[in-house]
């Protein structure tokens, strides 16, 4: 089954955007596919976008990993306090 230019555009814009999910629903919803089958076609559709647009996948790994990192730190600072508190 073909999609739409409008749905096309919206799956890619989920993509990328980084919302797999998203276009996994967007995608059966419009084709009627199970989830094997929608998410086997995602993440072929996001190996192609990879490709073709490779700086935009790039900066929402960075995006990612400076979250990990926050979070990290946030964790090691509140373990920091409670180690202190017992002391």
């Amino acid at each position: 089954m073909s999609l739409s230019e409008e749905t096309n555009k919206k799956i890619a814009d989920a993509l990328l955007a980084g919302r797999k999910i998203e276009a996994i629903k967007l995608y059966r919803t419009e084709t009627g596919q199970g989830l094997k089958e929608s998410k086997e076609f995602i993440e072929h559709l996001t190996d192609e976008l990879k490709q073709e647009f490779p700086d935009k996948f790039k900066a929402n790994a960075k995006g990612c990993m400076i979250f990990l990192a926050i979070g990290l730190l946030g964790t090691g600072l509140i373990s920091y306090q409670a180690y202190q508190w017992l002391i």
